[in-house]
């Protein structure tokens, strides 16, 4: 299901409506007054990554959404008021103590970005004003927004899944659904840090007000494909049982694209590169790699280029630089998987 598709995903495994016949669906009016009135994160440890949470009454019994009756939890606070380690009544106190106490302070208060526009560094690749990262199979699955009014954390969505292509958990807008025992969250003055698994950092964010953000870590897997980076190089690719297949992108920049980097990763078996196709509006096309460009940019540039082959037996690696003066080569290489 794709990250923006606008449908309240934080529980898709329960039924939709509880015993009254109220929709889990929470309305955005009501989703945005439980933001600010939990300044916008987790009422007790300030997580800016969270749920929403009916306190009393819970969902089962409730016959509206109320925010004077619900609050942000994060999914390990949230874990912990299941377990019962934590009273309803303590949440509603915490709720109250967090609207009122002026020295509780919204996650990233001291830091102030820009509203209007991100810039945002993968590698060498750099990103201004993109909509959506990363597009796979029509899935937004890798997208850092400006943050909401009001707040100065960034609106983060994402697609986290295991070793074997099963989802984990996912981020959508910052609101995040899934188990809470397979993640974990880090915020430390600058950065953020999320895992996927123990002592697996899956993305690591360091925010440089006013507009920029730098992604410093990236090793994520959704489905079969995966993001991650090497060497200053984005990498996006496939794993199969034997072998995996990836393209690199060097040193591209784009303006303001609605994806800035496509990927068809079922269309595509093992990545050619044929042709390198600019289309107006579409942005510029791999052909014979699945992968699109800058899709909606005003502007954009790539000097590097890279496909890898990997194995078992050895990897072979070729490489295209977009430059008049580069030649490109390949290289076979010990194998690494």
């Amino acid at each position: 299901m794709p990250l923006n598709s606008g449908v309240n995903t934080r529980e898709l495994s329960l039924s939709n409506t509880n015993k009254h016949g109220l929709s889990r669906y929470i309305p955005a009016d009501i989703e945005r007054d439980v933001r600010v009135r939990s300044k916008f994160g987790c009422v007790f440890c300030r997580s800016a990554i969270y749920q929403y949470e009916h306190i009393i009454p819970e969902f089962n019994d409730a016959t509206e959404h109320s925010s004077e009756h619900m609050c942000l939890l994060c999914g390990r606070c949230h874990d912990k008021v299941t377990k019962g380690q934590i009273s309803k009544d303590s949440v509603r106190r915490q709720y109250e103590k967090v609207q009122t106490d002026a020295n509780i302070k919204r996650p990233f208060d001291d830091l102030v970005l820009d509203s209007q526009s991100l810039t945002v560094v993968l590698g060498s690749n750099i990103f201004h004003g993109a909509r959506t990262l990363i597009e796979i199979d029509g899935d937004a699955v890798l997208a850092i927004e400006p943050p909401e009014d009001g707040m100065s954390f960034p609106t983060i969505s994402g697609e986290f899944s295991d070793e074997n292509g099963e989802e984990l958990f996912r981020i959508e807008r910052n609101v995040w659904s899934g188990r809470p025992d397979v993640w974990d969250m880090k915020v430390e003055g600058k950065e953020i840090v999320i895992r996927s698994a123990p002592g697996k950092v899956a993305l690591k964010l360091i925010i440089e007000p006013p507009n920029r953000i730098v992604v410093e870590r990236l090793d994520m897997r959704t489905r079969s494909a995966f993001l991650r980076l090497r060497k200053g190089s984005l990498e996006v690719g496939r794993v199969e049982a034997d072998a995996e297949y990836s393209v690199g992108l060097e040193r591209f920049e784009c303006d303001g694209a609605d994806v800035g980097v496509k990927v068809d990763s079922v269309g595509v078996q093992e990545p050619i590169l044929k042709t390198v196709r600019m289309v107006g509006g579409k942005g510029l096309t791999l052909e014979g790699t699945g992968i699109s460009l800058g899709t909606g940019t005003s502007r954009m540039t790539i000097l590097g280029l890279s496909i890898e082959h990997a194995t078992k037996r050895y990897t072979k690696r070729m490489v295209f630089p977009l430059q008049e003066d580069l030649q490109g080569y390949s290289e076979i290489l010990p194998p690494r998987i």
